[in-house]
């Protein structure tokens, strides 16, 4: 569990120059391998891993180096078995069923909403190791870089001014927004605030880097696999 007292060495500020100058590199980044890659898929995989070592690299560089915070600061420390059994296991894939069940009244209500690129992606897939690659961002490197700026970063900030509760609210909505797909930002946001609620229980980031990539990991087989979504 969370420390009750926990204030981080950290604010709104150094969150702000984090996300924006993660977006801002990451453009640049893929505009400049764009005049190199004319391949889509070969584009998009380039792309998620400049963000990702950007992302990485700019939380680590703020919170350790500039901040003098502590990796356990950030929720990087052991995990029990149960915790990673229990949260990130069964909490994944309880978070999967649910992102299922609030896409059937999106669907009906809007039939002709776009899927979200990852998705795009996973549907124009042409060889198998296309798909592992795919699998591979949204298991792991996705849910390493946006538990640790989300959960790990963002979340202790507005805990410290709003609580437990609120602050998991608020860190919800902020990451259904960041996702820029407006009919499912509510969904996404109660995500959010449940892995929120999954940190503040386990104080450990490896638990909700687990139960995010669950989610995805199983949301991605089903859509490879026409299966439901």
């Amino acid at each position: 569990m969370l420390d009750t007292v926990l204030k981080p060495k950290w604010g709104l500020i150094d969150l702000i120059i984090v996300y924006i100058a993660t977006v801002l590199l990451t453009l640049l980044g893929t505009r400049i391998i764009a005049a190199y890659i004319v391949d889509s898929m070969t584009l998009f995989f380039t792309a998620a891993i400049i963000q990702f070592f950007i992302n990485i690299g700019l939380v680590f560089l703020v919170i350790i180096y500039i901040r003098k915070s502590r990796l356990a600061d950030l929720g990087l420390k052991k995990a029990s078995a149960h915790d990673l059994f229990f949260y990130g296991l069964i909490g994944g894939t309880l978070l999967m069923i649910f992102m299922i069940l609030m896409g059937i009244p999106i669907s009906r209500l809007q039939p002709d909403v776009q899927p979200q690129v990852f998705e795009q992606m996973l549907r124009s897939v042409g060889q198998n190791w296309q798909f592992f690659v795919l699998l591979f961002l949204g298991v792991v490197t996705a849910p390493i870089a946006e538990e640790l700026f989300y959960r790990g970063m963002l979340y202790p900030v507005f805990r410290g001014y709003l609580g437990p509760w609120w602050g998991s609210a608020v860190a919800g909505i902020i990451f259904g927004l960041a996702h820029w797909d407006l009919w499912r930002t509510i969904p996404l946001a109660i995500g959010g605030a449940v892995l929120c609620y999954m940190y503040e229980k386990t104080g450990n980031i490896w638990v909700t880097m687990l139960a995010h990539g669950t989610w995805n990991g199983l949301m991605s087989l089903m859509v490879y696999f026409n299966f439901f979504v």
